[in-house]
């Protein structure tokens, strides 16, 4: 999906996407977790597969080595889901590990599937990477 670079960013930050998310998704490297969590809920929105995959934790239960079967599902997934919302509920991080509980507010047709989670983030190569997450 095409995103202009001043339309507003899909992490619901306020700012404008090429201010925002964007130079993640072109390869710049997320400074902290939060910046990570909001990269991947705009890489959602967007459905940015690759980056998906790429900032997920390889040693973290929710990568998969099948990376083209795992797009599938992701373009899927993000395909027929609207990402109508985010708020950021806390954050924090300790030298290569970090979190970020948030509020999701995402539809699938006329269900609500909004959720709250706190991820939690490493640091593999001076990167941050998602490794899970729990929902509440």
């Amino acid at each position: 999906m095409k995103h202009g670079p001043n339309a507003p960013c899909p992490c619901h930050s306020g700012a404008k996407y090429k201010k925002c998310c964007r130079p993640l998704h072109r390869g710049a490297p997320a400074p902290d977790p939060l910046a990570l969590m909001r990269s991947r809920f705009a890489a959602y929105a967007l459905g940015a597969v690759a980056y998906l995959q790429h900032t997920t934790d390889p040693e973290g239960p929710q990568f998969r080595p099948d990376l083209a079967a795992w797009g599938v599902e992701l373009e899927h997934y993000c395909a027929r889901t609207r990402f109508a919302g985010l708020e950021v509920k806390g954050h924090g991080a300790d030298g290569d590990t970090g979190w970020v509980e948030f509020r999701a507010t995402l539809h699938q047709g006329d269900d609500d599937v909004s959720f709250t989670e706190r991820s939690r983030f490493s640091r593999r190569d001076g990167r941050w990477v998602y490794s899970d997450g729990a929902t509440r």
